[in-house]
């Protein structure tokens, strides 16, 4: 225990280390107030004196801070208020339709994913999908995916640790499938090294993730070797049922054509992103056309950078990625006047034009299900 407070010290040291430097070289009152505030907390971490969950928050909030100082540093705010003022709005409503549509093919890919388990009904996976992605928004360490599995195990009676463990193919099939997009926009132009960092990052996650499942699915045995050895019977039973629960949510694996159809879906779902990413930036006039490869880049560089624990919703990373990712495919607009302040104003507004739509829909179905708070506190897993 102590081991692990020592190491998230020297992390949350290291980001004050951070904005250390980046008040020598901006001299702004608030990255001296970031050195301040995660000096102190890191040297009570390291010591102790500061709990794991006080830790925990320090982390994602100095991973956010972080992003935000790249994204924003160097950018003129009453400039940006202007692109702001200045942008086109009634693009949000396409954007919105983009992603609904978004949201229907997810939840078919889930159905697909569940058939082994059995069927269920479209409007079912839906609400608890929906519930769940506006959790993710809303809690920190995304705590939707549990609230998912939770809602749709106990509507339809499926098992939900096997309910769990298809949502974890199908955050490996999202990360594959955004990966092809950064290779398509890799191999019609965007040469960059930070990017080509990125995917081979992603990639290399992924893929053991997908290792690990069909490891486990094909060496189950060992698993129960192992159990029987070390836990008593009594506890041993218990981990055996989570286990074949567990398991249960991975069979789509061992089904070629049903995998084919949520691959298949995968890629449909994940097609009106980036368009949604495009629309968005129509709102603004960034004094070039916007080329196709930078929302088709957007997306991999989004999506593989909230896998880092941050504030929920993305904010910090999204902004930062949405400003590394116009940088490098639109390097010939970056000598325009205010360039930097309309992508700053393009990053908040192509971020809330993604979460205002998945937050209607999880409260909407959140209402249409009949549930509380409290109960969710009480009986999710």
């Amino acid at each position: 225990m102590k081991q692990t407070h020592l190491i998230r010290g020297l992390i949350i040291l290291a980001i004050a280390a951070f904005f250390g430097y980046r008040t020598v070289m901006f001299s702004s009152p608030m990255q001296f107030m970031g050195l301040l505030l995660f000096s102190t907390l890191g040297i009570l971490s390291g010591l102790n004196y500061l709990p794991s969950r006080w830790q925990n928050h320090t982390l994602n909030l100095g991973v956010t801070l972080f992003f935000l100082d790249l994204a924003f540093a160097t950018i003129d705010l009453p400039k940006m208020g202007q692109a702001l003022a200045q942008a086109n709005y009634l693009m949000l409503f396409p954007v919105s339709i983009l992603i609904f549509i978004h949201l229907y093919f997810r939840a078919v890919r889930w159905q697909w994913l569940l058939k082994p388990m059995g069927e269920v009904p479209f409007w079912a996976a839906f609400r608890a999908m929906s519930i769940g992605l506006a959790g993710n928004i809303i809690l920190p360490a995304r705590a939707g995916e549990f609230i998912r599995a939770y809602i749709l195990g106990r509507s339809v009676g499926l098992a939900k640790t096997g309910v769990f463990a298809t949502l974890v193919i199908e955050r490996i099939l999202d990360g594959l499938t955004v990966i092809c997009f950064m290779v398509i926009a890799i191999i019609f132009g965007v040469d960059n090294a930070l990017i080509r960092y990125i995917g081979m990052t992603g990639l290399v996650i992924y893929l053991a993730f997908l290792a690990a499942l069909i490891g486990f699915m094909v060496k189950r045995h060992w698993a129960d070797k192992i159990i029987h050895l070390l836990l008593p019977k009594r506890f041993a039973d218990r981990l055996f049922q989570l286990l074949d629960g567990f398991s249960s949510g991975l069979n789509v694996l061992k089904n070629p054509s049903q995998l084919a159809m949520a691959c298949l879906f995968s890629l449909l779902t994940w097609i009106f992103i980036p368009l949604s990413f495009w629309v968005s930036l129509l709102a603004f006039d960034f004094g070039t056309p916007i080329p196709w490869q930078t929302p088709m880049l957007m997306v991999p560089v989004v999506a593989l950078g909230m896998t880092i624990p941050s504030a929920p919703g993305g904010i910090g990373w999204f902004q930062y990625a949405v400003k590394l990712t116009i940088e490098v495919t639109m390097l010939q607009a970056t000598f325009m006047p205010n360039f930097n302040e309309t992508v700053g104003a393009a990053s908040i507004v192509v971020h809330v034009a993604q979460l205002i739509p998945q937050l209607i829909a999880g409260l909407l179905c959140f209402w249409a299900e009949g549930l509380s708070t409290k109960e969710l506190n009480h009986d999710q897993p």
